[in-house]
């Protein structure tokens, strides 16, 4: 099959984070082998050499994607499979992409073809690549906490007034930057706005950590960051979205964040900075966002099936009336994208008659109370037999370290002896401390839910569909809407992770959406 596909572009990536041992030029080289072994003409080479394995910022994969329409290439040849795409999800959106522009993915190490075996395979493959990515994330991430628990630097240029100790590996106070900092805080604590305080800067010639102009988030940034009371602060901010980019104004939960008072020296005063904060708080309250004229129910939560990067909500005027047009639309540029606005009441009308289908009706809220007690009720059968086996455990434990002692009140003693003694009661430490554990989760019952009252709590949230709280329990049982230039797919979710098989995903053609709005109304 593969002697009929004539033309192939070849893809390389290489992730600095990858522990693997190929290169780009290897990659290459095996791919180079592989068409002239198979009389393939190689049309052209994209590579892309990736900061990290978890983001997709991939001008050169962009692009061979792009002109994956003009029917220049038939295939696209990779040396593995995980050089194409960094999970299943955005492998299936891209493979339909170039599916539709009659391009196939080959992989020269993995031997597949269009047979249901080797489908089945593919997926397997990219499942375990993203396991291993997704793992050496988790350890990753698991030697930065303990590094940040020390309070020493956990990687990347320290804050604007930091620097870092090369024996300690801490931050250390940068007096000269540090002065900027003081400015800045001081300024903003006057009353002085972000243009007014950039003004002083451009006119001061001063720069940020990595050389360039202040701009307002460069300055929120600054005015938010914790480190400058003295307060250590690690993984705060929000993990990546679907397009790689991170919003450093939306923060994790609580407990992933380590914040440790007196963990680095504090270059602002406690005053001024608590002075700040709260005209930030009085700020983000009074400002622009509550008087929108528009609100987008579905915001962060509709995605672009072209580019991946997020859709935003955007009105615009048109013809010689100006007729005013609502709608979510891609923001990369033009010449990068090519997707299609989508009206926003629209969809949202169509997302809203989905999920009163789908959950918020008494069938389906029955179902997911069902499903809560019969997971509970599991979960304590094996909370159970842990404790039972725990317990056996300790007994042993008990016995063990009595006959030991038996022995060295009869004068037997030896290093050996003294050494078993020692693990075992660490051990039984370890043991009694999950016993306790195990003690305290099981005074917390997974909460159960009424069907009735949240249909009641459902009904009265709609009366307000601008209301935050109508906004919020809409987007807590949506994972995702993809709009393509033809099509949406929607995927929701329970909003809890314990019945996974109430997840469902829905795909639709955009006309339809538009046809249904009638009908719903």
């Amino acid at each position: 099959m593969i002697q009929t596909i004539n033309k192939a572009a070849l893809y390389a990536r290489y992730s600095s984070d990858n522990q693997r041992s190929e290169s780009i030029d290897a990659q290459l080289r095996a791919m180079q082998n592989y068409c002239q072994q198979n009389h393939i003409l190689i049309v052209e080479t994209y590579i892309d050499e990736a900061k990290s394995a978890t983001t997709d910022h991939r001008p050169s994969f962009q692009k061979m994607i792009a002109d994956s329409k003009y029917h220049q290439f038939n295939i696209i040849l990779v040396h593995k499979l995980d050089r194409f795409a960094r999970n299943r999800y955005d492998s299936a959106v891209y493979k339909r992409e170039l599916k539709k522009n009659g391009v196939s993915v080959y992989s020269v190490l993995e031997n597949l073809d269009d047979s249901p075996e080797s489908i089945m395979m593919e997926s397997v493959l990219e499942g375990m690549s993203e396991y291993y990515s997704q793992n050496l994330a988790r350890e990753v991430m698991k030697g930065m906490r303990e590094t940040a628990l020390q309070c020493k630097h956990t990687g990347g240029k320290p804050p604007l007034g930091y620097e870092i100790d090369q024996q300690s590996k801490k931050l250390t106070v940068n007096e000269q930057e540090a002065e900027i900092v003081r400015s800045i805080f001081s300024m903003y604590a006057q009353g002085n706005g972000y243009s007014q305080i950039l003004h002083y800067l451009h006119q001061k010639g001063y720069k940020t950590k990595r050389g360039q102009e202040f701009q307002k988030n460069s300055l929120y940034s600054i005015l938010t960051n914790k480190k400058y009371q003295g307060i250590y602060v690690f993984n705060q901010s929000s993990s990546k979205s679907i397009s790689g980019s991170r919003n450093t104004h939306l923060h994790k939960n609580s407990d992933d964040i380590i914040c440790i008072e007196g963990g680095c020296p504090q270059i602002v005063d406690s005053v001024t900075f608590q002075k700040v904060q709260q005209r930030i708080k009085e700020h983000r309250h009074h400002g622009g966002r509550e008087n929108a004229k528009t609100n987008y129910l579905l915001s962060g939560k509709v995605y672009c099936m072209d580019c991946g990067r997020a859709m935003v909500g955007n009105t615009r005027y048109s013809g010689r009336n100006k007729q005013r047009y609502v709608t979510y639309r891609c923001p990369s540029k033009r010449y990068a994208c090519s997707n299609k606005e989508i009206n926003q009441e629209y969809l949202e009308t169509y997302i809203i008659h989905l999920l009163e289908n789908r959950i918020f009706n008494r069938a389906s809220l029955k179902q997911i109370s069902d499903r809560i007690k019969g997971k509970e009720e599991e979960g304590r059968e094996k909370q159970e037999n842990r404790t039972d086996l725990i317990a056996e455990k300790l007994r042993k434990i008990d016995e063990a370290i009595q006959n030991i002692t038996d022995a060295v009140i009869q004068g037997l003693y030896s290093p050996a002896l003294g050494e078993r003694l020692s693990a075992l009661e660490q051990e039984k430490v370890s043991l009694e401390a999950e016993k306790t554990k195990m003690s305290s989760m099981e005074q917390k019952k997974i909460p159960q839910i009424d069907p009735e009252l949240i249909l009641q709590e459902y009904v009265q949230a709609k009366k307000a569909t601008s209301s935050p709280e109508y906004k919020q329990l809409i987007q807590e049982f949506i994972d995702k809407i993809v709009v393509g230039k033809y099509c949406v797919e929607i995927t929701l979710k329970t909003g809890m992770d314990i019945f996974p098989s109430l997840d469902t995903s829905v795909q639709i053609k955009r006309q339809e959406i538009y046809e249904k709005k009638g009908e719903l109304s």
